[in-house]
């Protein structure tokens, strides 16, 4: 009897360790399963060559709706800083979409040039889109930190955010603390940006306006009056993931208030067509707790009256990881269903402005 229950005892404690190991290995085999993020980045990613070589091939295409335009540069290294104009030259209503500010939000470039490869590509052929482009004219940047997009392409760093510039002067470049991020440079309320250190990640620059990457941005922007402009972003941390972002503004400046009902409606259909990466429901529109700080959706709506947004790309997975670098196959759906909601929240914005 005796050594029947000693058995029973062991068989327990054994079963018990067995219950106590695979509450340890499964959810490690299920991260193992969950797609995450590649790096070096998986080939589908364009690199800064090949992306150029692109860019003019669109602009060389037969339909004679493109332009290439070089903004301006880099800098640090001269890189050009280059925009697709797509459109009825004619139009009066003009579109910007930039693609990256920083380095390692890789995402929105390949949605800026396979949006500008589609435009192209259907404007012969679907009466909708042609239509589009005879109204609209889109200005398409796909990067203008090619310098941060290099480091992240040629596996230099794969968190490059800022650009080259050496911030704390001393002779030397560390790829992982010198630069700034350029969506902190716009010169707007410069003031009430916190002063940080030039090592931190949100460093704004010695003064508004200082990279040469944003003067080409605000020259295009002085001569080319924007109805539109949408910034593409990449969560890496998951704090603002799968979301759209509006302008700060005052809740108490009627005009505002009023600017920014038509911002959000806009913000509104083109989240209802993005469904989350990973889990269930859409994008998700933030119009409270924003920044008064130097971006550029704050810098184009208060500047030049602009309706601007800042879309998150980037879904969290079962791993509890924000997958900013994702294969091929997860990139082609990030790509795909944004390109889909510009094209399809555009077509509809005609039919609004009709009525």
């Amino acid at each position: 009897m005796m050594t029947r229950m000693y058995l029973m005892m062991k068989y327990m404690n054994l079963i018990k360790h067995i219950m106590i190991v695979l509450t340890m290995v499964l959810p490690l085999a299920s991260c193992a399963a969950t797609p995450g993020n590649k790096y070096p980045l998986d080939a589908a990613y364009l690199r800064p060559e090949a992306l150029d070589r692109e860019m003019l091939a669109l602009a060389q295409d037969p339909s004679g709706i493109t332009k290439l335009h070089l903004l301006g540069f880099s800098s640090t290294y001269d890189l050009p800083i280059r925009a697709l104009e797509i459109g009825n030259p004619q139009a009066n209503r003009n579109v910007l979409i930039i693609g990256q500010h920083h380095g390692d939000e890789v995402i929105g470039v390949q949605i800026a040039i396979e949006f500008a490869r589609q435009l192209v590509s259907q404007s012969q052929r679907q009466s909708g889109t042609s239509n589009l482009l005879s109204q609209f004219r889109f200005w398409i940047v796909p990067t203008i930190n090619p310098e941060g997009y290099q480091e992240v392409c040629s596996g230099v760093y794969q968190w490059k955010r800022k650009n080259s510039t050496d911030t704390d002067h001393n002779g030397f470049y560390d790829v992982r603390v010198d630069g700034v991020d350029l969506n902190r440079n716009y010169p707007i309320f410069w003031k009430l940006d916190p002063v940080i250190q030039p090592d931190n990640l949100n460093y704004k620059g010695s003064s508004p306006a200082s990279e040469r990457e944003i003067q080409a941005i605000i020259n295009l922007a002085d001569k080319v009056q924007m109805e539109y402009a949408i910034f593409f972003h990449s969560s890496s941390t998951g704090i603002h993931s799968e979301k759209i972002f509006l302008p700060w503004h005052d809740v108490k400046d009627s005009k505002q208030a009023m600017e920014m009902e038509q911002i959000r409606r806009f913000a509104d259909h083109y989240a209802d067509l993005v469904p989350k990466d990973y889990k269930s429901g859409k994008y998700d529109v933030r119009s409270s707790y924003l920044s008064q700080v130097g971006n550029a959706r704050n810098y184009f709506f208060h500047r030049y009256g602009t309706q601007a947004i800042l879309v998150e790309t980037g879904g969290i997975n079962r791993g509890g990881v924000c997958v900013v670098h994702p294969d091929k196959k997860m990139l082609q759906a990030v790509v795909d269903k944004n390109v889909n909601a510009l094209l399809k929240t555009f077509k509809a914005s005609l039919n609004v402005a009709a009525e």
